[in-house]
C-alpha cells in the first residue's frame, strides 16, 4: 500500500508519472485559486486533496489517479459530473471519474467547475 501523494507518483511508469505530477499540479494550483484550504492525502488508495477547514472539513475535495490508458480525476461524489454535461460533453467518463489522456489536462474551467460543485455539495 502506498503511503503518501509523491510515493504514489513515483511508482507510476513513464509517461504516467510524468502526466500525473502536471494534473497534481493543476489541481492543487485550481484549488488554491478558489480559496480552499486543504491537505494532501491517500484515500481510496490514489493521490487527493482533503478540505482542512470551513464547510466541509475533513471531506475529500477532488483525487486523482493513473491508470493505464488514461487519468481519471475523482470529485468523489456521484452526482458532481452528472451535473457538468456541458463542460464535460466529448471527455470519457464514469459516474464517478473524469477520464484525462495520458499527456493531456483538462481545461481549468472544467477543474474549477468540478471543485465548485462539489464545494457546492457540502454547504
Amino acid at each position: 500500500m502506498v503511503e503518501n501523494p509523491n510515493s504514489y507518483i513515483a511508482a507510476q511508469p513513464e509517461p504516467l508519472a510524468k502526466s500525473l505530477r502536471a494534473l497534481r499540479q493543476l489541481l492543487a494550483a485550481r484549488i488554491t485559486h478558489a480559496g480552499v484550504a486543504v491537505e494532501e492525502v491517500m484515500s481510496y488508495d490514489m493521490p487527493g486533496f482533503r478540505i482542512l477547514s470551513g464547510h466541509g472539513t475533513g471531506k475529500m475535495l477532488i483525487g486523482y489517479a493513473g491508470w493505464t490508458a488514461h487519468l481519471a480525476i475523482y470529485p468523489h461524489s456521484g452526482g458532481v459530473l452528472g451535473r457538468m454535461t456541458q463542460e464535460t460533453r466529448g471527455m470519457s467518463q464514469t459516474k464517478s471519474a473524469l477520464h484525462v489522456p495520458i499527456g493531456g489536462l483538462p481545461d481549468e474551467r472544467v477543474v474549477d467547475r468540478m471543485i465548485h460543485l462539489r464545494l457546492d455539495e457540502m454547504d
